[in-house]
């Protein structure tokens, strides 16, 4: 154990919780295998062991010099080959704690952070074995999930190939360690050094120095090769790229960023196809937003669209800016001061800070009386929202800084991979916070970066069709600069 961190057994010897002095940090519950001959053979303090059928397994804990390792190992008893049971683990992050994983199968990573603070991070490192996301895509929760599925802040894993065996009296060993690090950051160290940058933007490619592996593309990855290195083009959204070691395969997910504008024109194309009526008012923000920022095909037909709808009467956030967005299209002031009344008389909740802000600025473009945006920040009473408010008004940095270091790390900082149970709508909306961050801020390049990376890996959710709601695309647009 670590000073930073301890652990004890939980769930009857199925999984660890790991707590951080009186405050639990995360649970891990491992998903072994179970039979009608499952029996335990073996429980000393820091292991389980038992069989089921032919197949051995067993789960320990070893202290190491501040940090412990967890190994679970899978046996075959038998001189015949066997189907490898299933094997995994799900992480439960503990409120007040928020998670990021990057994991290629051979190799990978957890980091737990807290989101408040300068404590230390819990870096769970592949050491030995195989780690991989049991759904990879889409990259963000999407709303409205299934009851079955995984609950917000929990992520689940593969620790062996779903569809892998294990020769005769053949073994499979997965290691896991566990210790501190002291910044989230420096969890990239546990990446091995030749993978690049697994996010390119716009017409970009990914280079990979790999001569002694090879490169195989998933679909819709084209790679080119000079001798020495391999470069990968693609379409926008989320593809795979398996590389052939020695150590065996690495099975690499880089993200090739959309346009904005022609992902917001991608997006509308189709909703300007359904009855408006039927819709959620998020999409109509998403129209109002490529409207806004003419990257749509037909703007007269998105504006006829935009007013089949009395968005106002529907009473909710992005209602009335999509009822300014209107307004400025139409020149009608009656209908621009009726959304600015809304707003102004709406209670304050998370975003309202930076849809007044952007509703001040369709009341400049109206020639009306702007919008009174002290006044509504005035009105913030939780912690989150003063935190809004602070950023949105430019207060000073010493009161939303800790805010911001928040948001930074629930969006995994700059580091490659997937949130633990973060959904499209709260991550949409922290990237627009973080896009938010005034350019004389201290804070401002850790800001671009999260803000920058998690807004490509969102995008591309959205272009491959991956999430079935707009909130978080409506964050991202509004908060673009498309023109």
């Amino acid at each position: 154990m670590s000073d930073a961190f301890a652990w004890r057994w939980s769930g009857g010897g199925r999984g660890l919780r790991v707590t951080s002095g009186a405050e639990d940090v995360c649970e891990v519950t491992f998903g072994i295998p179970e039979g009608p001959e499952a029996g335990v053979s073996h429980e000393v303090e820091d292991e389980v062991s038992y069989a089921v059928g032919e197949i051995g397994f067993r789960l320990s804990v070893r202290d190491l010099v501040g940090d412990w390792a967890v190994e679970l190992a899978l046996d075959n008893r038998s001189d015949e080959t066997q189907a490898a049971p299933p094997l995994g683990m799900v992480v439960r992050v503990a409120p007040g704690w928020t998670g990021w994983s990057w994991t290629a199968e051979s190799d990978g990573f957890l980091v737990i952070s807290r989101e408040e603070g300068d404590r230390p991070s819990l870096l769970i490192r592949l050491r030995q074995g195989f780690l991989r996301e049991s759904s990879p895509s889409p990259r963000f929760s999407p709303s409205g999930r299934r009851a079955e599925a995984l609950e917000p802040n929990m992520a689940a894993f593969f620790l062996a190939n779903p569809t892998g065996s294990l020769r005769p009296f053949a073994r499979h060993v997965t290691r896991l360690e566990f210790g501190p690090i002291d910044r989230l950051e420096q969890a990239r160290a546990a990446m091995p050094g030749w993978v690049p940058e697994l996010i390119a933007r716009p017409g970009d490619a990914i280079r990979f120095d790999t001569p002694d592996q090879a490169l195989v593309p998933g679909h819709g990855v084209t790679v080119a090769s000079d001798d020495i290195a391999g470069v990968a083009t693609a379409a926008a959204g989320h593809r795979e790229i398996a590389v052939h070691g020695a150590r065996g395969v690495t099975r690499l997910r880089p993200t090739f960023e959309p346009d904005p504008r022609v992902l917001a024109a991608e997006v509308v194309a189709p909703l300007l196809g359904r009855r408006p009526g039927g819709l959620p008012t998020a999409s109509g923000a998403v129209v109002a937003a490529a409207l806004s920022r003419r990257v749509v095909a037909d703007p007269n037909a998105a504006l006829d669209w935009l007013e089949q709808e009395d968005w106002l009467a529907r009473e909710d956030q992005f209602a009335p800016l999509v009822a300014l967005a209107v307004a400025v299209e139409t020149h009608d002031e009656a209908l621009g001061i009726a959304a600015l009344d809304v707003l102004a008389r709406r209670r304050f909740g998370a975003g309202d800070g930076l849809i007044a802000s952007w509703a001040w600025v369709a009341g400049l473009q109206m020639g009306v009386a702007p919008l009174d945006v002290s006044a509504i920040l005035a009105k913030a009473t939780t912690p989150a929202e003063r935190f809004e408010a602070s950023l949105v008004g430019q207060g000073p940095e010493a009161v939303f800084a800790g805010g911001v270091q928040t948001l930074v790390r629930r969006l995994g900082a700059d580091l490659p991979g997937a949130p633990m149970g973060l959904g499209a709508t709260d991550a949409g909306l922290a990237i627009a916070l973080l896009r938010a961050v005034p350019e004389h801020s201290s804070l401002r390049a850790e800001a671009v970066a999260a803000s920058d990376k998690a807004a490509a890996l969102l995008a591309a959710d959205y272009v491959d069709g991956l999430q079935p709601t707009y909130d978080g695309l409506a964050w991202l647009l509004w908060s673009e600069t498309l023109s």
